[in-house]
């Protein structure tokens, strides 16, 4: 017998192609991110970044063609069979007439209490019935063996499709966000001087020896990656951001989630994953919700950690526990490394994540708590980096994160308060609500004994709730992890994924009953009955951009709408002002500013960030820029705003205003006229003012 029969089937498969482009890209974004680690540690700059990198990914690819010549092997995405003990012919009847109670269980007390709305009583009754799970299915039954998904060429060939539907859909999705802002400066920031330092100093407001608003920072590498391709190809980095990042990741994400599907449920993983991408783009009914973090924003770190690394390290853990070892070891380390470099959220959202699917595959005796130990060693580069960074004074000089304490220590919080609204935050207050807590609940009740996805389904959102959830320890939860976004917990449940293991349950029916039929009629009936809009729809608009989403050809994702727009204002303020003009406008067009290449400086870009530097800065500072852009914006008029922003505009240096219309329009035109400004352009709602010094002569 040769050596490729004897090993089994699902380790002498081949490697699914689709695998193969997400490990090289794993590999390839986990090695860049370790460079950029230690460069920005030393002080490195771009262009040494880069060559770094080359260098380091020279040297990787030529060890790895030398040690795979003459030798085949299964590649990191294929899983090995190993045996799981039967269960006893006699536990097995009772578990499933169990399982079953418990599941319907599940569904009527989280639509029961989705309608009641007692935070406490919703946790205690879902935490009971997941614990009662975990007691039939996870601590009576061994893991399932590992069988080899359902493979060929049609099914390969129908994920890459899904894969460039994904690309083009969120080319053609605009929805602009506010949180470009800073990501694209950065990348911009580092173009335009490839031999600075990289993420020292804060590159928006021109403030010299100025920090990032967020020392965690330091740790993201994906808007390195994409400020370097923006100085190596001449590309504006906000094109590389919004067109080439968003089809480069968009098509990753289907690649990724069929990858974990694969592994959950093999012989459905298709469909499973299909549903998924379906429940993505059908619901947006809340501004966190997951589909909103996805393909409408799928350029951003956050939601290319979230979207396409998150769900490799699920499956990366899961080849691990099934068959540990160095090369899977290091694999598990790698695509949790490359999520810290998209979002500082994976330096403990990735080891957690790690940790729960290895919880899940293993069996709780002594093998499986030694390959538990081993699996954990893998987060140690991740968690050593999180713990070096929260040595510094990062939460000392966070004022949202000190309120947040300050707020759960008080007399007024009361166990389940930030838990309540970290659901309403991300589930919303609608049918989504009901349609998400049933599928946490019971969604392992859909799922087959064979099928690794009940146990995932289990564990995942039983250790989350019960102990990151726990209403009774959000107060310490806000302090070490969260900080004032307590709603990221519910990261570290994938309810999409959820929500995918019920809709496609039908295909575990017999031939007979038409599962594909059913399943096809359970996803179309939720798409269409389920949330209130979709990513599509017009109500979705972000929270601090005037603009809706909107669908048309591949573009910049930046508003579109007035003539002038509040990206082409900000165009204009760039070009009167130049690089490093002090510029004073409305917040909503203040934001665009710092996208631009070697671009002015707004008195502030958003509040948010000029809120973190209060206490390096001092109130004389922070609060003249404030007022003044609250005037210009023309709200919240306060009694001495017209005299901080006469003092101001001589103080700042400013070299160009732009004006809303206002109740105080009138007045603020004598004030800029009298302070030597001239009108240069005008719409229906703004008016740009430029010092006569920063005119032509011709135009003075």
């Amino acid at each position: 017998m040769s050596p490729a029969a004897a090993r089994p089937a699902s380790l002498a498969a081949p490697n699914p192609v689709t695998e193969q482009i997400l490990a090289a890209a794993a590999f390839a974004f986990a090695l860049w991110t370790l460079c950029s680690h230690f460069l920005v540690a030393v002080g490195g700059s771009l262009r040494t970044l880069v060559l770094s990198f080359a260098g380091c990914l020279t040297l990787a690819v030529a060890s790895a063609l030398l040690r795979a010549r003459g030798r085949t092997s299964g590649g990191p995405g294929a899983a090995s069979a190993i045996p799981g003990r039967e269960i006893e012919p006699g536990a097995t009847a009772s578990a499933d007439r169990a399982a079953l109670l418990l599941g319907a269980a599940g569904i009527a007390a989280a639509l029961a209490l989705a309608i009641h709305r007692s935070p406490l009583l919703l946790w205690w009754s879902i935490l009971a019935v997941l614990g009662g799970a975990a007691a039939v299915r996870v601590l009576r039954e061994s893991p399932p063996a590992a069988r080899p998904p359902l493979a060929g060429t049609r099914r390969e060939l129908a994920v890459l499709a899904l894969a460039l539907c994904c690309a083009a859909l969120a080319l053609i999705l605009h929805r602009p966000d506010a949180d470009d802002s800073f990501y694209v400066n950065v990348a911009a920031s580092a173009a335009d001087l490839p031999g600075a330092p990289l993420l020292v100093f804060d590159t928006l407001h021109g403030i010299p020896d100025l920090p990032l608003h967020q020392p965690i920072y330091r740790l993201h590498s994906i808007e390195l990656a994409l400020g370097a391709a923006a100085w190596l190809s001449g590309v504006p980095a906000i094109a590389v951001f919004h067109l080439g990042a968003t089809a480069v990741f968009a098509a990753l994400v289907p690649l990724a989630w069929a990858a974990l599907f694969r592994r959950l449920t093999p012989q459905r993983w298709l469909f499973a994953t299909t549903a998924f991408l379906a429940i993505l783009f059908s619901a947006a009914d809340t501004h966190r919700w997951y589909g909103n973090f996805a393909f409408p924003r799928i350029w951003q770190g956050k939601s290319i950690y979230l979207f396409v690394w998150l769900p490799l390290v699920y499956a990366r853990a899961i080849d691990f526990a099934r068959d540990p070892g160095l090369g899977r070891g290091l694999w598990l380390m790698a695509v949790q490394i490359a999520a810290v470099g998209a979002s500082s959220s994976a330096v403990w959202e990735g080891p957690a994540a790690s940790l729960l699917a290895l919880a899940s595959t293993l069996r709780p005796d002594r093998r499986g708590l030694r390959t538990f130990a081993q699996g954990a060693l893998a987060s140690g580069y991740v968690i050593a980096m999180g713990w070096w960074l929260m040595q510094g004074d990062i939460a000392n000089h966070d004022p949202l994160l000190q309120r947040a304490q300050i707020r759960a220590v008080g007399r007024a919080w009361a166990p389940g308060v930030e838990f309540s609204e970290a659901l309403r935050t991300v589930f919303g207050a609608g049918s989504l609500f009901g349609a998400s807590l049933a599928a946490l609940a019971s969604s392992w009740a859909f799922c087959g004994r064979a099928e690794l996805g009940r146990r995932f389904a289990i564990v995942v959102p039983l250790v989350v709730w019960g102990a990151l959830l726990n209403p009774f320890l959000e107060r310490d939860l806000a302090k070490l992890l969260t900080g004032p976004s307590y709603w990221r917990v519910l990261w570290c449940i994938p309810v999409p994924l959820l929500l995918a293991l019920v809709l496609s349950a039908p295909l575990r029916l017999p031939q007979r009953a038409w599962p594909r039929l059913a399943a096809c009629i359970a996803l179309l009936g939720f798409c269409a009955g389920v949330p209130r809009f979709s990513v599509f729809s017009a109500r979705n608009e972000p929270r601090e951009v005037h603009a809706a989403v909107s669908l048309g050809w591949p573009r910049l994702k930046v508003p579109r709408s007035g003539s002038p727009s509040d990206y082409e204002w900000a165009a204009l303020l760039n070009e009167v002002a130049g690089p490093e003009g002090v510029v004073l406008a409305p917040e909503y067009v203040a934001l665009w500013v710092p996208t631009f290449h070697h671009p002015a400086r707004p008195l502030l870009v958003r509040e948010s960030y000029l809120r973190k530097f209060l206490d390096r800065l001092g109130r004389d500072e922070v609060r003249p820029r404030r007022v003044m852009t609250r005037l210009v914006e023309g709200k919240q008029i306060q009694p001495d705003a017209q005299e901080v922003l006469r003092e101001g505009i001589d103080r700042f240096r400013v070299r160009a205003v732009l004006l809303r219309e206002s109740e105080v329009a009138a007045e603020l035109r004598s004030l800029l006229g009298r302070a030597g400004f001239l009108r240069q352009r005008e719409s229906p709602e703004h008016e740009l003012w430029v010092r006569r010094e920063g005119l032509p002569a011709a135009i003075r």
